[in-house]
């Protein structure tokens, strides 16, 4: 009897466990996981920005993100990690987490920097595109006397004994790869690039007619070119930029293949989950086009984009692969 009692109470107990055990599997597996229960985001989000405050990557960075907060309803912070060609804040953002709640601003110098550096310390695929956010038309400028028209300033660098000197801020940026490409696709024998240490004494220099001729923003250009003091012989964007509508576009005077931008973008660290990237994406091209943000943005004479993550990836090894031919076919190393 007391055996049977034993074992009857046993099976009562396995049975009692077995339900246990059923209800808590059924449970499992009609609950969502812990982290789908959390909605992204619930919490703020830091944006780094490696730039100073106050340039115009700051402010796109800053003038985007506010309206993106709004719609997130989290605050998005800015922090602005400027530092070695923005390598310093890209690889604090490529050794984030991969959650969404750290994610980087980066413009032109991010596509290029893999060439113009033989070491970095970090990989592009540490870093995931999200959204391109925008691109910004350059206008090419001269003070030089007697260069009205791209032309003639065409016609003045075809001695390669007398070259025509171009001013950029740097060797390796953007200014001064578009002057060597529109050397090379214009037929220029002689361009003699000239660099300096900032665009201020480059454009005080470029005013004062030391150097022949400059690519820079139009929002930076305009006021000289208001004043009379240079000429603008065109824009690189597909358009005429309506800032400029007097000034035809490269494209439209026969050279397509140097069509640029300047641009800014936002990467998120790499095994960000995908929901979460998608997610940005869509409150990114949704507040581009917001009527108050276009308007702030032309005012920097910007054009707001707001791309997917596959276009904005397809957009970044393209520059990479433009401008990385060209700092392979000069050698150019900053390392």
């Amino acid at each position: 009897m007391r055996t049977f009692a034993h074992r009857a109470r046993g099976a009562l107990r396995g049975a009692a466990a077995g339900v246990g055990l059923a209800i808590a599997l059924a449970g499992a597996l009609t609950a969502p996981p812990a982290a789908a229960q959390e909605a992204y985001p619930n919490r703020p989000i830091r944006v780094v920005v490696p730039y100073p405050a106050g340039g115009n990557t700051d402010i796109i960075a800053r003038d985007v993100m506010k309206e993106v907060s709004g719609r997130l309803g989290q605050p998005v912070v800015i922090d602005n990690r400027p530092g070695a060609n923005s390598i310093l804040g890209t690889e604090l953002v490529a050794r984030a987490a991969p959650d969404g709640y750290t994610l980087l601003v980066v413009i032109g110098a991010y596509a290029n920097n893999e060439s113009l550096y033989r070491s970095l310390p970090y990989k592009p695929t540490d870093l995931a595109p999200v959204s391109q956010l925008t691109r910004t038309s350059l206008v090419l400028v001269t003070a030089r006397p007697g260069l009205r028209t791209l032309d003639d300033l065409v016609r003045s660098g075809g001695d390669g004994s007398a070259p025509q000197s171009f001013a950029s801020s740097g060797v390796g940026s953007a200014a001064h790869l578009l002057g060597e490409r529109l050397a090379r696709i214009t037929g220029m024998k002689g361009a003699m690039h000239v660099p300096y240490k900032g665009t201020s004494d480059a454009t005080t220099d470029l005013v004062s007619g030391r150097v022949g001729f400059m690519f820079d923003a139009i929002s930076a250009m305009g006021p000289h070119i208001r004043q009379g003091k240079l000429t603008a012989l065109a824009v690189t964007g597909q358009e005429r930029s309506p800032l400029l509508p007097d000034v035809p576009s490269l494209k439209e005077l026969g050279y397509p293949d140097l069509v640029a931008y300047a641009w800014a973008g936002v990467l998120a660290p790499a095994r960000t989950p995908s929901a979460v990237v998608r997610k940005l994406a869509a409150e990114i091209a949704t507040v581009m086009k917001g009527a108050e943000l276009r308007a702030r943005l032309a005012a920097i004479s910007t054009e707001p984009v707001g791309s997917t993550p596959a276009d904005f990836a397809r957009f970044i090894a393209q520059e990479a692969k433009v401008n990385g031919d060209v700092i392979r076919q000069l050698d150019i190393s900053l390392d």
